[in-house]
């Protein structure tokens, strides 16, 4: 019997020795795997900044990328903090929709019931969170009382009063339509102050990062480019990676976004500043019903629809998309002049990808080939930008040259990578640098390289505009309507240009 018994549990151990092997190999492939695919990003210039893969509630990948201050030569570390922009809509929302649970607010009524100097009658809760509301922008609306007085700052208590007093009508039906503006999160936290009766910040504070355990997470004094000393400890710089050059540029440098995001200090719509383990602690008390019901979270991760039965690709805050590969994703993105960011979430596998970015790449593409790679689906191995050859040429020896070079990379796809979105993002550089004909032509050409695209189109159309070819950029605004009908933007466009 103890022969036996001895035999037992050495079978016993080589059993689990073989399903450890089988278990833990795979997996180590995996993370090697994703190492390999995010590093090259890294060397190919096209990352900087942090990323962090979890599954079920437990961090699978975490590594910081290049530098958090290029000038002093400072790291990105995993416990640097960024703003995060607009993913900080997804705070907001959760808690708003905690105080709908506790029969504080109501998605259904008039925002004027809450606020009862809001100008717009048929506007609520679910308006705002959607994005369906049809609200003008702030800057349309605080467009004269900036010309009255150039030093104004304006906070989310001014919302109310300026926009009753401009009186501007909606820009469609609210429910009828999607146009994504930042100044409904902004009326959202409002309403959270008056339903709950304490400062926003506060609110926030005690309601969503104290019991999600964000122990690094805090709203500035004034969002983006105007922190203090104190707020600027272990936060990355943020900067912009010109395509047409390999120099970076501290956003620090640039004055009108500092003066632009002091005049106009709300909040709720994306001010936030965070570690990525601080948003991976969100989702997790998410998934646990820590801050909201799971059938509300539930509620508020499922796509709507406009009035008219047309389905959107956004929920009660939350961005929501249906892939034929990933499966139904749900989250947000942000980004600022120097920063994109990104959180996307898979509820049926409990996948979350989370990136940061202070050179302001494209996170979206690097967070859905995240989830690929756990997936375990084969991609292509990170290639050398065109966009990034193409930009010098174009800027040092003109188009010809430029078109030259681009004809014969497109012919080597093992080696180089040819993206609508890094060209688009290459003519907006050479837009806001000020090099017009350089931007105009890339937009040109990117219509040419993705011709069903309507962004493409939009983004051409809006440099003809800004060198004053109104005609040509009408041209371009119809075309990228006629791609993309729900294109609310173009079609506003379209209607000035026409008058």
């Amino acid at each position: 019997m103890k022969v036996l018994n001895i035999n037992f549990y050495w079978i016993k151990f080589f059993t689990a020795v073989l399903i450890w092997k089988a278990v833990s190999f795979p997996a180590q492939n995996k993370l090697s795997k994703i190492d390999d695919y995010f590093s090259a990003y890294a060397r190919h210039g096209d990352f900087n900044g942090i990323i962090l893969i979890a599954e079920k509630s437990k961090i699978f990948y975490k590594k910081a990328f290049g530098f958090s201050d290029f000038e002093n030569k400072i790291p990105n570390a995993l416990n640097t903090r960024f703003p995060i922009a607009s993913i900080g809509k997804l705070l907001t929302a959760t808690a708003a929709l905690q105080l709908v649970e506790k029969g504080l607010l109501k998605l259904d009524n008039p925002v004027q019931e809450y606020l009862p100097d809001f100008p717009y009658q048929d506007v609520t809760l679910l308006h705002l969170l959607s994005h369906t509301s049809g609200l003008p922008s702030w800057d349309v609306v605080f467009k004269k009382k900036i010309q009255e007085v150039p030093k104004a700052v304006f906070r989310n208590n001014d919302l109310l009063k300026e926009y009753s007093k401009a009186n501007i009508p909606l820009s469609f039906t609210p429910g009828s339509a999607h146009e994504y503006n930042n100044v409904n999160s902004a009326f959202v936290a409002l309403l959270i102050e008056k339903a709950s009766g304490i400062p926003y910040e506060t609110y926030m504070k005690q309601n969503i990062f104290i019991p999600s355990g964000m122990k690094d997470a805090f709203i500035p004094e004034i969002p983006f480019y105007n922190y203090t000393p104190s707020e600027q400890k272990n936060m990355a710089k943020l900067y912009v990676d010109h395509m047409y050059t390999s120099l970076k540029e501290s956003v620090d440098s640039m004055r009108s976004n500092r003066d632009y995001w002091r005049r106009f200090n709300f909040k709720g719509f994306g001010e936030f500043v965070m570690t990525a383990e601080d948003l991976f602690r969100f989702n997790n008390a998410l998934a646990a019903g820590k801050l909201l019901s799971l059938s509300m979270l539930e509620r508020a991760q499922t796509a709507i629809q406009l009035n008219n039965g047309t389905p959107l690709r956004i929920g009660l805050g939350w961005q929501v998309e249906q892939d034929h590969i990933l499966g139904k994703t749900v989250g947000h993105t942000g980004g600022i002049t120097g920063l994109s960011t990104g959180f996307i979430y898979q509820p049926d596998t409990k996948r979350l990808v989370i990136v940061f970015d202070n050179t302001q790449q494209n996170v979206e593409e690097l967070e859905n080939d995240a989830l690929m790679l756990m997936m375990e689906q084969r991609l292509i191995p990170p290639r050398e930008n065109i966009a990034r050859i193409y930009g010098p040429i174009l800027l040092q020896k003109g188009p010809e040259a430029a078109d030259n070079k681009l004809n014969e990379l497109k012919q080597i796809p093992v080696r180089y990578q040819l993206s609508e979105q890094q060209f688009n993002k290459l003519g907006y550089d050479f837009l806001r640098s000020g090099k017009m004909s350089q931007a105009i032509e890339t937009f040109r050409i990117n219509t040419e390289l993705f011709p069903q695209s309507y962004n493409t189109f939009d983004s051409y159309g809006e440099a003809l505009l800004k060198d004053n070819q109104k005609e040509k950029a009408l041209i371009m605004y119809r075309k990228s309507v006629e791609l993309n009908p729900e294109h609310e933007k173009g079609k506003n466009i379209i209607r000035e240009l026409e008058k």
